[in-house]
């Protein structure tokens, strides 16, 4: 009988327990990209400036915020268009993507930063937009979006990084493919 009431007794304590085991957070996605490049500092400056007009540089919205050429350093932002495949909030959701791009020249070496990915909604419809945010990844990285259902909210979500992801991965490929042409001697 003792034992029975104690057990009683801890059964509570330990869904507080659980309920404070550590939970994975949700992280903005990032692509992180290093080039090798057999050139000198100022000559993949020169590369990866013109990479960026024939890549980055073309998507809607492009500009560069930011040029070194002493330090080696691009940044810049640009932006991609987005409108759902989902019936549910199509014309809400239709909106971009915007992101930035960091570029980092170093002798041997070219980074390519691609990250802050946001996700703003169409606001000229009558029900105003439905914005997604911050793209994230792993645990809780669907927010709560005004509107949506929380199972329509994860599919839009998971459209939004597979379009973009698509995207992005096209464009760094594009870019590291303008860096290399024509730097072996």
């Amino acid at each position: 009988m003792l034992r029975r009431s104690l057990a009683l007794l801890l059964l509570p304590l330990l869904g507080v327990c659980a309920a404070w085991a550590p939970v994975q957070q949700a992280t903005a996605i990032t692509y992180d990209r290093s080039i090798a490049v057999g050139l000198n500092g100022v000559q993949l400056f020169d590369k990866a400036s013109e990479a960026w007009t024939w890549t980055f540089g073309k998507e809607p919205g492009a500009k560069l915020l930011r040029t070194e050429r002493g330090s080696g350093l691009l940044e810049g932002t640009a932006r991609m268009n987005f409108r759902s495949e989902m019936l549910t909030g199509r014309e809400e959701t239709m909106g971009v993507v915007q992101y930035r791009v960091t570029i980092r020249t170093h002798p041997g070496e070219c980074r390519v930063v691609v990250s802050e990915l946001t996700h703003t909604g169409n606001r000229t419809t009558a029900m105003g937009g439905i914005h997604m945010g911050l793209l994230r990844q792993g645990g809780d990285a669907v927010p709560a979006v005004r509107g949506m259902g929380r199972a329509n909210a994860k599919r839009l979500h998971d459209e939004l990084v597979a379009t973009s992801d698509t995207r992005i991965q096209q464009l760094l490929r594009a870019f590291e493919s303008r860096v290399r042409a024509g730097s072996t001697p």
